[in-house]
């Protein structure tokens, strides 16, 4: 057996029927009038999975949930429990396939089995085929997920072997007994005194570092984030729309203006929501913070827990001009990497190692349940993740990969979350929304590429690349 990581297990300890925290996307293949061979494709899942062999994995809870969970083998693992198809209604486009695609997100993963869907989605518009990928995110974060993408896709058409190289570990071990379950529990208690002195140590002196990074202007902003209607209460259900702009064209800005080329995902992003914000009305004064997840992830670590931590970038959506703009969220995001390596130096132990996770459901539903999270006074109004992948094309099954729009965890008081995947020569956004509070998603991924054209006319760059819509004959 092995042992979830704290902050793995902090992730299920967070789950409320609200509150979902599974990650995944919608993948466009180019399959053509005979679709996919969905006999095929759950055969070549079930043998590329040898590469990928967590995903044969499942969760066991410690008796009273004294201590995290541990991961063992399935022994009754089939495939076709997790690999399903569905129909996308006619005609087929963005979004009757979001649609669907919204539903099965909107829908936990059952713990009694390994924690992943995959859902072949049939009927999309001319010939195309979608893959709909859920993974729970104490399975693994963004990165190690995209690795997840080396196992089942290839870069040729007919290609008979994974991108992948066989792991090294291929097993998570038999099934403890409840017996040794709590004795290993015991010794977790018995250690928890010190690992919580050593807790509170170490969160006193990142409070330090960061009552010291509150000096700095830039820092102080990020924390006055005001409230909009992305910040309520989340509910259960989950909608996805997605856009897609050129690689070429982040990188002649992030050349024309010497940033980097994160800084202008989250540039085009920040103008998406200002239009969205001020076609309602319902533009702040202040600007919106944006959370910016960061990977911690070794060079050459191929573990698949997660590793990431987070900065807190201010988006100026104050700020009229769109060149102004993204040379004020450089700022933010210099200032605001400063400060998270200035809190790394000092290393604490995730919460979900120190706290039992009985205790830590219980602390999160009774402050879910009370709505503290959304009254808040501090908050992030919303988060964009960027994961890096291939710079080539993509085959699943002999189809080409035309589209990967990703989606991720939508927080308690944040219902909207942005991430974008590159891939070949297209960076793809997908937002991920609750729709009771952002109901038009599609209002927002429209203006994405309306932020590159004005920063592009803005830079004097011409107009912007046009991407192929993987939607479109």
């Amino acid at each position: 057996m092995k042992r979830l990581s704290g902050t793995d297990a902090l992730f299920l300890s967070l789950e409320t029927p609200a509150w979902h925290q599974h990650v995944g996307g919608l993948t466009i293949l180019e399959t053509g009038a005979d679709g996919l061979d969905f006999d095929a494709f759950c055969k070549r899942v079930d043998q590329r999975l040898d590469f990928a062999p967590k995903f044969k994995w499942k969760l066991k809870s410690v008796p009273l949930h004294l201590d995290v969970p541990v991961w063992v083998d399935d022994r009754d693992f089939d495939v076709r429990r997790h690999v399903r198809r569905i129909a996308i209604p006619s005609p087929g486009g963005p979004k009757e396939t979001a649609d669907v695609a919204g539903t099965l997100l909107s829908m936990q993963l059952d713990r009694r089995w390994p924690l992943w869907e995959l859902w072949v989605m049939e009927g999309v518009a001319h010939g195309r085929t979608a893959l709909l990928m859920k993974y729970h995110h104490c399975l693994l974060d963004g990165v190690a997920g995209a690795s997840l993408a080396t196992a089942l896709m290839d870069i040729e058409p007919d290609a008979t072997e994974p991108l992948a190289e066989p792991p090294s570990d291929v097993s998570a071990g038999s099934d403890p007994s409840d017996l040794r379950l709590m004795a290993n529990a015991g010794l977790s208690l018995a250690g928890r005194p010190v690992s919580t002195v050593r807790y509170l140590g170490g969160a006193l002196r990142m409070g330090a570092s960061l009552a010291g990074a509150m000096r700095r202007p830039l820092n102080r902003a990020v924390f006055r984030a005001p409230k909009t209607r992305f910040n309520e209460r989340i509910g259960p259900r989950r909608a996805l729309a997605f856009a897609s702009v050129a690689i070429d064209d982040l990188r002649a800005l992030r050349s024309a203006h010497d940033v980097k080329v994160n800084d202008v995902m989250l540039a085009l992003y920040a103008g998406a929501l200002r239009d969205y914000l001020a076609n309602l009305g319902e533009l702040p004064d202040a600007p919106l913070v944006c959370a910016v997840p960061i990977s911690t992830r070794a060079e050459g670590d191929t573990t698949a827990d997660n590793q990431i931590t987070s900065a807190f970038v201010g988006l100026a959506t104050d700020v009229d001009d769109p060149v102004e703009r993204l040379r004020q969220i450089a700022a933010s995001t210099r200032s605001a990497k400063d400060m998270a390596k200035a809190l790394g130096a000092h290393e604490i132990q995730s919460i979900g190692e120190v706290a039992a996770p009985l205790l830590i459901s219980m602390v999160i539903r009774s402050v879910y349940q009370a709505g503290l999270i959304s009254r808040a006074p501090l908050r992030i109004n919303t988060l964009l993740s960027n994961v890096p992948g291939p710079p080539i094309p993509l085959y699943v099954n002999g189809a080409q990969v035309t589209g990967i729009y990703p989606s991720s965890v939508i927080l308690e008081g944040m219902g909207i979350n942005a991430t974008v995947f590159t891939y070949a020569d297209r960076a793809d956004f997908g937002v991920h929304v609750d729709p009771d509070l952002v109901p038009d998603p599609w209002a927002v991924t429209r203006g994405l590429p309306q932020a590159l054209a004005e920063l592009m006319t803005a830079s004097k760059l011409g107009e912007p690349t046009k991407v192929r819509d993987p939607f479109e004959a």
